[in-house]
């Protein structure tokens, strides 16, 4: 039977089913040799044995195959992986892989829960360390935490208050600097307008002078000039700079004289 099975079997039923043939031939075999065996002592005696041996190959592959897949787990254990804020959940997670991964494993045999189940009670006391860590690693997190959040409000209210003030002096710069800007072409255009009221002033003078010259001349030339109109004065027609008809008259040195009397002093330029 021993080369028919390989140790240990997924299953009892499986032992049981290769036993079974085995048992036939073996029947056969024992009863041409056995006496006075009635009560097949000698095969309860080999199936009981044939159990524990299967049995307690199952318990040694199992319990290698746990200690393997947890080696990584009980050195994280052992470096204090797990001895932080949150350690317990990082503890469950890695407990879940290593059951996981004996899960997944082929012909664990009949005893695969048992051994799980031993392995996972002797893990009790190592989760409960690792909680009570964690419960006060926590609880001193959350008092940090809280502490943490209050200067971080604390800092928050005075950025804003420094925010607001620097907004509210911007204002008032720009306020100032608009009322600055304002007087400044409030002073441009009341300067525009001197400019061209002074502009008009000056035009109207000389346009004013202008017509007292030309009136002035007229006279003169129509009055006090007539008599001696053929002896003393030429007048000549041309054209000004602006393309207008100009009368020149020429008058002999005693009438200029006489003019000069009466023409008023020619008027300074503007500048």
């Amino acid at each position: 039977m021993a080369q028919r099975v390989e140790f240990p079997t997924d299953t009892l039923q499986e032992l049981l089913n290769v036993h079974t043939a085995c048992e036939r031939e073996a029947i056969t075999v024992f009863m041409e040799h056995s006496f006075k065996d009635d009560k097949h002592e000698f095969q309860k005696n080999l199936v009981e044995a044939l159990l524990m041996q299967n049995e307690e190959a199952s318990v040694k592959y199992c319990q290698a195959q746990l200690k393997k897949l947890s080696e990584p787990l009980m050195r994280r254990i052992s470096r204090g992986a797990f001895s932080v804020p949150g350690g317990r959940s990082l503890y469950l997670e890695e407990k879940k892989k290593v059951e996981l991964g004996y899960k997944q494993l082929p012909r664990k045999g009949v005893k695969a829960k048992e051994v799980l189940q031993n392995f996972l009670q002797s893990q009790s006391a190592i989760e409960k360390s690792i909680l009570h860590s964690d419960k006060a690693l926590t609880d001193g997190e959350k008092a940090i935490a809280v502490e943490r959040a209050k200067r971080e409000a604390a800092e928050k209210e005075q950025e804003l208050l420094r925010q607001q003030q620097k907004e509210e002096q911007e204002g008032k710069e720009a306020q100032e600097g608009s009322s600055k800007e304002h007087i400044a072409q409030l002073e441009k255009k009341l300067d525009r307008k001197m400019q061209n009221h002074l502009r008009r002033f000056e035009w109207n003078l000389d346009h004013k002078l202008k017509v007292s010259l030309d009136r002035a001349w007229q006279c003169l030339t129509d009055n006090a000039l007539v008599p001696q109109e053929g002896k003393n004065q030429h007048v000549k027609h041309g054209h000004d700079s602006n393309g207008k008809l100009k009368r020149y008259v020429s008058v002999d040195p005693s009438s200029t004289l006489f003019l000069s009397s009466f023409l008023p002093p020619s008027p300074i330029p503007s500048p």
